[in-house]
């Protein structure tokens, strides 16, 4: 294999690097707001009981509606595929725990794959530095 060959098979290979990185970084800012959504979701459970009047009702992504929580003791969870169920707070308080904790894994994960790709990425830096001062 010629040298400019395996220069260009290393900025190739540096390229495929690259854009995995920009996808594990979308997937971690994804997996951040699920993280922010779900503790804002907790929170308003937890304080649900000694709400009075009108409340800003969270609803997803920073937004809200004012509105008044009519029925203290049962919620609707999303179960998946579009499809919902009643839940307790207390069990809907557990359905977001464990989501909580499935997400905090899942991001966990993803960073521990964002820092191989990038001391991948820089050991080919170094490598094709290397071979290209020669």
């Amino acid at each position: 294999m010629t040298q400019d060959s395996k220069i260009d098979q290393i900025v190739y290979s540096m390229e495929v690097i690259r854009q995995q990185l920009d996808e594990i970084e979308g997937q971690i800012q994804s997996l951040a707001m699920i993280l922010q959504d779900l503790a804002t979701s907790t929170e308003f459970l937890k304080k649900m009981n000694g709400i009075q009047g009108d409340s800003l009702i969270p609803i997803g992504r920073g937004l809200y509606i004012e509105g008044e929580v009519k029925n203290k003791e049962r919620v609707v969870v999303s179960i998946g595929s579009n499809a919902y169920k009643k839940a307790t707070i207390e069990d809907a308080l557990g359905i977001l725990e464990e989501r909580k904790s499935d997400a905090a894994k899942a991001l966990e994960s993803s960073r521990n794959s964002e820092s191989e790709l990038q001391q991948r990425y820089a050991q080919l830096e170094d490598y094709l530095n290397r071979i290209s001062r020669k």
